[in-house]
This record gives structure tokens, C-alpha cells and sequence, in this order.
């Protein structure tokens, strides 16, 4: 059930039959249960494996199979209407049925501010879709140990997980602090099972995973 805000007290709100588009950029309308001291929404473990990963970018979802699944391993420009304008895509994810939670970009420069945002929109994604029917499974990712405190938030232990490897293989500082964040999630999280977008890293803890190719690998 998704929790309902009042239209507020302004000089005209009592003449509102709905929210102006601008009101409520920060999604306010909806806050979801939190058992963490930053409010980023809790999730439920996802017993979910999905069979193919298809991008949110794909415009024809009715050709889904069973067991297909929405992931958002894109540039964050692609699925931003997924946070800005939640009502909008969800008929397309709907109609696929589970979905990976949105991933938002952690770049090692951002302010923490602005990281802990990213998280909280990702969980926030996913509360949304699943308080609207969407079989959902979190989306993990972290940028420099300085965000393991807030990055697995609201991830139930022992959930199905998804991560990306993209980027980081070639890329010795990325593959550094990939390993150092996929540690310390088996360690937090304690998934049991890893999707991954991607290859895994050779040397990486031997855990239950499934690995997808990524769209330059097809």
C-alpha cells in the first residue's frame, strides 16, 4: 500500500484537485518504512532469479517472456522518469513483471550527499514498484568504503542482489574498490544469490552468482 501526503496548506490548495507537476520533486507524497537512521526505504529479501535481464530502454515490453526482467544498467539519463514522474513507466514494468531497482550513478568525486540521494531514490524506486505489483530485486552499488555505511541500506539479509561489473575490469582502482565494496556486501547483505550484469572478477569470495552479458557482449 502506498502511504498518501495531503495536498498541504497554501493559499490555493484548497481549490487543488491533484498536485501541480513541480510540488513534490522529492517524492515526499510516498515515504516507505525505514529501519535505518537514514530513512533510505526497506526492501524485502527477493527470492527472485531472473531468466534474461532486458534494459528499461526497451521500448517493447509486450514481447517480454516469463522470467524476463527489467534491469537499469544504462546511463542514468535513460531512466530517470522512473523517480521524476513514478506513474509514468509503470505499465511498461507492469507488463514485464520484476524488475531490478534503478542505478543510480556513485561516482567516487560525488559529495556523500548527493551519494546517500542516489541510494535513497534506488530503494525508494523500488518501494514504489513493489507497492504497485512489481516483483522487485535490489540493485547494489557502492563508490569508495567511505559509503558502505549507507550504500546496503534497506536491503533485507539473505535477499537475491544484482550488481555491474562494467567499467571495472579493465580499470585497476575501479576493480580495487568493486572487490572492497562486494566484500563488504556478502558481509552486510549475506545474499543468497549474486546477479551480475557482466562478468564477476576473478578472485572475488565464492558465492552462489549468476552472471548476464551486457549488451556489447550479445
Amino acid at each position: 500500500m502506498v502511504p498518501e501526503l495531503s495536498l498541504g496548506a497554501t493559499r490555493s490548495s484548497h481549490r487543488w484537485q491533484e498536485l501541480p507537476g513541480s510540488w513534490d520533486t522529492c517524492n515526499t507524497r510516498a515515504v516507505f518504512a525505514s529501519s535505518n537512521e537514514y530513512g533510505i526505504p526497506d526492501l524485502p529479501a527477493a527470492m527472485s532469479q531472473p531468466a534474461r535481464l532486458v534494459p528499461y530502454s526497451d521500448r517493447h515490453p509486450e514481447r517480454s517472456k516469463p522470467g524476463d526482467c527489467t534491469h537499469f544498467f544504462e546511463d542514468d539519463y535513460r531512466f530517470e522518469p522512473v523517480w521524476s514522474k513514478p506513474e509514468r513507466p509503470l505499465s511498461r514494468l507492469q507488463r514485464v513483471g520484476m524488475a531490478l531497482t534503478p542505478d543510480f550513478s556513485l561516482w567516487t568525486e560525488m559529495p556523500f550527499a548527493v551519494q546517500l540521494w542516489q541510494v535513497y531514490r534506488a530503494r525508494w524506486c523500488g518501494a514504489w514498484m513493489l507497492a504497485h505489483g512489481v516483483d522487485v530485486i535490489p540493485t547494489v552499488s557502492w563508490s569508495t568504503p567511505e559509503s558502505h555505511p549507507f550504500c546496503f541500506a534497506g536491503i533485507a539479509t539473505g535477499s537475491v542482489v544484482a550488481v555491474s561489473s562494467v567499467g571495472v575490469l579493465r580499470d585497476r582502482q575501479a576493480l580495487r574498490l568493486f572487490a572492497a565494496g562486494y566484500e563488504a556486501m556478502l558481509e552486510r547483505i549475506r545474499p543468497t544469490l549474486v546477479l551480475c550484469y557482466g562478468r564477476l572478477p576473478a578472485g572475488l569470495p565464492d558465492v552462489p552468482a549468476r552472471c548476464y552479458p551486457t549488451r556489447w557482449e550479445r
